[in-house]
């Protein structure tokens, strides 16, 4: 046994110095961007219990495997298939120990970038600002709307010179006269656009801050969890490795399968332990429902792992050629 403890070893520790960020362990595991795509989507469809529902399958699925080889002889190449699964298990745990660290940040599902108005029409935009100034008078206090009005201003000044002058002009100059007038409307217009852009921006930044401030993952201290995902990781390199051994030693594979086996139960525990983690600190911030807590504290990192196995994805893509 003792060549396999050092290989369950050695596997880990190579592991552990991947797990730095979620590229290295992504390469370091070998998974494909389909394989990548194929992860995110499995993890996405873990709609009954968020994460642990992703889990608890993926391990099910290799102890009972592992049950068969009580009865039958099993073929090398029922062992070497829960290999690329137990890698994908292996990178979501890790990926949730870089949420829990900060290593990956929470991402936010509204966007607080910069809005586009670029082709709004700027009746509307006016509209909209007396319709807010109407429920809200303060509103038109706010130095963009004040230079939005100042803009409104301009225009209609340069309107009345334009219609005003406009009939002296003989007619053949009329066109680039309109022209000039027409330079002055659209630095106007845009100066109107940028500035409701920036009152727009300003209140999806407000927006995603709250809704940063409301994520369940951010008021939970997550960082706790950290230990415990890393040991949860080892444990399951550890049935990986394994296997990959006992495939590779094939006189002695039922002896390693059958060790395997007996530590199902406590393999399995892992996942009732970490619940039970989600629970106490849903408790510990006062969610007196706590089991509630926890599946929404699973299902948020099934959503930030699924969308982080989408993007590295799209990195393992080849470049078509």
């Amino acid at each position: 046994m003792e060549e396999l403890e050092l290989r369950i070893s050695g596997d880990w520790i190579d592991t552990r110095e991947a797990a730095a960020d979620q590229y290295s362990l992504s390469k370091h595991l070998a998974l494909s961007a389909p394989e990548l795509r194929a992860l995110s989507e499995k993890v996405r469809f873990a709609v009954e219990d968020g994460v642990l529902e992703y889990k608890q399958a993926v391990l099910r699925s290799v102890f009972l495997t592992l049950e068969e080889e009580k009865y039958q002889a099993l073929r090398l190449e029922e062992l070497r298939a829960h290999d690329r699964p137990l890698a994908g298990l292996i990178l979501v745990i890790l990926l949730q120990r870089l949420i829990a660290t900060g290593v990956i940040a929470l991402p936010k599902d509204k966007d607080s970038a910069g809005v586009s108005t670029d082709n709004m029409d700027v009746k509307l935009i006016l509209e909209d600002l007396r319709r807010r100034i109407k429920e809200n008078p303060e509103f038109q206090k706010h130095p963009a709307v004040k230079n939005i009005f100042m803009q409104v201003a301009i225009y209609q000044k340069e309107k009345r010179n334009m219609d005003e002058l406009l009939p002296n002009i003989k007619e053949e100059k009329q066109a680039t006269f309109r022209e000039n007038f027409q330079k002055t409307f659209d630095r106007v217009f845009a100066s109107i656009r940028k500035n409701y852009a920036d009152i727009l921006s300003e209140e999806n930044a407000r927006a995603a801050a709250a809704q940063s401030r409301e994520d369940l993952l951010v008021r939970l201290p997550i960082k706790s969890l950290a230990p415990f995902f890393n040991e949860q990781a080892q444990a399951v390199s550890r049935i990986r490795s394994t296997l990959d051994f006992a495939a590779q030693e094939k006189y002695r594979m039922r002896e390693y399968l059958v060790r395997l086996h007996r530590d199902r139960d406590s393999m399995l525990g892992l996942l009732s332990r970490e619940r039970e983690l989600y629970r106490k600190l849903c408790a510990d911030i006062g969610q007196m429902d706590f089991r509630t807590c926890a599946h929404q504290a699973a299902s948020r990192f099934r959503d930030i792992c699924a969308r982080v196995l989408e993007k590295l994805s799209h990195l393992e893509e080849e470049p078509p050629g």
